[in-house]
């Protein structure tokens, strides 16, 4: 939902531009703080913090009815933001993976269905208010933007681009641009020189008809296939006679016993196996039972909904499962793959680097999340 045009007798607003990484020493900050600094000079520029709670906060306490909030931020196309949901979030970043913060669309679907995140003022970030998210394709993620639309009380419309972005500063000033020429598919995609061609030719009309062939000669293709989920456990035997008693190693712990395969019960999460070992004695008939137990593995269609649900983008991947069988172990993995063809250099049109209107939806993502109706 598009802002609402803005009223003369409204009263002045503010802006906000919020720097949510180190200004000091990584240089897309260092240059954005240029950028808005030429171009939003009126705006009020945050810096130190570090978690989508705190900028929810700060807007708070300010007390003032918000025109546009920028929030520039490392990010990528899956929705995820280069800094911390809360408090929490920033410490368990912190101290796990690869100890950098991170939001994900599922932390922020999570955390806005129970309600922890701070909770927005709608008469300050309202329906004349514009969030606008400066970072790397992060605008190819629909769930994610709605879900932050939703985080700042579903009245504002939340912005960002769906390419790479960089900031720049020379002697001629500051500039923002975005790069490069894309194409993508689900899966692992093979295009001929033609379609790719086409479909370039077809996003981009923009693009003075000359420039195209060398463009098109320097096509990269990118095909990515990732793990999203690993389950590892012990590896079921079938559910037949010969495959049970050879794991049990019955036949060598009962040698000239009659082994019968009794059958395969589910108990919880487990399956659980029973052979009968008997054998006639001078006494009469001995018998023992002998049992196995293994946890039952998940289930493939299940791992995928599970993983698909999580994702700030699904539908850009094909997604299924793999099995890798060592000894009496099961490796389960959930993959995902895409393919994606770009040209690698800044975007731009008859006029030189391009700077697209918000309202072109092949460079822009806009939330579509409509405000609760009042009761």
């Amino acid at each position: 939902m598009a802002p609402a045009p803005l009223p003369a007798s409204v009263p002045p607003r503010r802006n906000y531009v919020f720097l949510m990484g180190d200004e000091i020493r990584d240089a897309f900050y260092v240059n954005a703080k240029n950028f808005f600094a030429q171009h939003e000079p009126a705006a009020q520029l945050v810096t130190g913090k570090r978690t989508l709670a705190e900028i929810i906060a700060h807007v708070n306490a300010g007390g003032v009815p918000v025109l546009k909030l920028f929030i520039v931020s490392h990010a990528n196309e899956e929705g995820n933001l280069g800094f911390s949901l809360d408090a929490a979030d920033l410490a368990k970043d912190a101290a796990a993976g690869d100890h950098k913060p991170r939001t994900t669309f599922a932390e922020v679907r999570d955390a806005n269905a129970a309600g922890s995140l701070p909770r927005a003022d709608v008469a300050l970030i309202d329906d004349f208010t514009k969030v606008e998210i400066k970072g790397c394709n992060i605008g190819r993620s629909q769930l994610m933007l709605d879900q932050l639309d939703a985080a700042f009380g579903a009245h504002a419309e939340v912005v960002a681009p769906t390419h790479k972005q960089e900031y720049s500063t020379s002697g001629r000033g500051t500039d923002e641009a975005f790069l490069p020429y894309f194409i993508e598919e689900p899966g692992d995609w093979t295009l001929s020189a033609g379609d790719l061609g086409s479909r370039f030719r077809a996003k981009y009309p923009d693009v003075p008809a000359t420039r195209w062939p060398g463009l098109l000669r320097a096509v990269r293709r990118h095909h990515e296939k990732e793990t999203s989920f690993q389950w590892t456990g012990v590896n079921p035997p079938a559910d037949d006679a010969q495959a049970v008693i050879g794991r049990l190693n019955a036949a060598q712990q009962f040698p000239g016993w009659t082994l019968t395969y009794t059958d395969r019960t589910v108990v919880g999460t487990d399956f659980r196996y029973a052979v009968r070992a008997e054998r006639m004695t001078a006494q009469g008939s001995e018998w023992r039972e002998l049992t196995l137990t293994a946890s039952i593995p998940p289930d493939p269609t299940a791992l995928i909904a599970r993983q698909r649900a999580d994702n700030g983008r699904p539908d850009a991947y094909t997604w299924s499962t793999e099995d890798t069988i060592t000894g009496t172990t099961l490796t389960r993995l959930v993959v995902r793959e895409r393919t994606e063809w770009d040209i690698s250099t800044r975007i731009r049109d008859a006029a030189g680097v391009a700077h697209p209107p918000e309202s072109d939806r092949t460079f822009y993502g806009h939330s579509a999340v409509a405000p609760a109706p009042t009761p």
